[in-house]
């Protein structure tokens, strides 16, 4: 063989060596890590399988950082915020998150709603904001990373919206999640492409030690009671091949249809209290309060439910709350009967009132005290 054959050898076989060593060490530095239960894996990469629903990346900056520990505490009772809209950047809600105040009120544990929109077709699609999977996942992981610099563990309940074509331009998007048309939601496989998104999420609450993870809240008022029973039991075994902490179905419920869905499998049931009229006495309210959680506990107890709590209370619409002693009444008789309460976080030009600061002792004294 001549030198020159021989030297291209050698050359050939160098090559093959540099591109082994790097296809093995560089998902070790970069923090790729596959496997099961494992969180090691760095900020907005997608894992095997997962789908992209959404558009092309955003252009914001994405936050970039190491995968943070969550708190070591475990919760022995839930005193948290309903927190959805922190989800969205500062411009878009208006607030600035003040992570010094969560400890003063005795928080510990936020729960975020992540948005989504559905179609007439049963496609699906990410926020504007954070368009793809991997700004969703980047957007999490800084939020986890903060909330978790203070101590506080974080939820995530997905939320659903449907429209019958997906929103555009200067179109609001998403809002307040409404019931979707039967015709739409009873085709066959209407769901599907929605079940995946749900895997892809319950990936990403995985590997960032989300505390408790439910897929799209309030199935049973915005699906309707001919799809929502069947929903809830198929969404379950999906996210319990990828996530590994609690598996919570965050209800509303306050019409009673626990009477018609099974739970089982979950790990928390979540509801709300029925409405009441700001003139109720504190008796009547706490009557009412009480009949709500015994029902909710009679639900739990029938599917081997271990937990229950209240999902969130206290907000009310345009962007109002129920009184101090209704939120107060709450907490108390959550602190006896249940395991834990989801205040609504009050909004900043709540909390400059005198309203907001007789909540914040309602909080301080339920939460800091149990």
């Amino acid at each position: 063989m001549s030198r020159k054959g021989s030297f291209r050898i050698f050359l050939l076989v160098a090559v093959l060596a540099i591109v082994a060593i790097a296809f093995f060490i560089f998902p070790k530095f970069s923090g790729q890590v596959n496997g099961p239960g494992q969180n090691q894996q760095g900020w907005g990469q997608r894992p095997g399988g997962a789908e992209n629903f959404g558009g092309p990346p955003s252009q914001r900056p994405r936050w970039n950082g190491p995968i943070p520990n969550p708190p070591k505490n475990k919760i022995a009772y839930y005193k948290g915020l309903w927190a959805g809209p922190w989800f969205y950047p500062d411009e878009n809600t208006g607030q600035t998150l003040d992570l010094s105040k969560y400890g003063k009120w005795g928080i510990n544990i936020v729960m975020i709603g992540p948005g989504f929109e559905i179609n007439k077709n049963g496609d699906v699609r990410y926020p504007p904001d954070f368009p793809s999977y991997e700004d969703v996942d980047a957007r999490i992981g800084e939020l986890t990373t903060k909330f978790y610099s203070v101590g506080v563990h974080v939820g995530l309940t997905m939320a659903v919206t449907y429209k019958d074509e997906f929103s555009t331009g200067a179109e609001k998007w998403a809002g307040e999640p409404q019931p979707f048309p039967k015709e739409v939601v009873e085709k066959p496989g209407y769901f599907d492409k929605l079940s995946k998104l749900v895997e892809d999420m319950s990936k990403i609450a995985e590997k960032y030690h989300i505390y408790m993870f439910s897929p799209p809240g309030e199935a049973e008022r915005i699906f309707g009671m001919s799809v929502a029973p069947a929903f809830i039991q198929q969404a379950a075994p999906l996210i319990k091949k990828h996530y590994t902490g609690k598996l919570y179905y965050k209800g509303d419920l306050h019409n009673g249809e626990g009477d018609r869905i099974s739970f089982k499998g979950y790990d928390v049931l979540g509801f709300v209290t029925r409405p009441t009229n700001p003139k109720d006495t504190v008796e009547q309210l706490r009557k009412s309060f009480d009949s709500d959680m015994d029902r909710a506990v009679a639900w739990a107890k029938r599917d081997g439910v271990p937990e229950m709590a209240i999902s969130e209370h206290g907000g009310l619409k345009e962007n109002k709350m129920e009184s101090a002693e209704n939120i107060g009444i709450v907490l108390e008789e959550g602190s006896k009967k249940i395991n834990g309460v989801f205040i609504t976080e009050p909004l900043a030009a709540v909390l400059k009132t005198s309203k907001g600061d007789q909540i914040v002792a309602q909080m301080k004294k339920w939460f800091l005290n149990k």
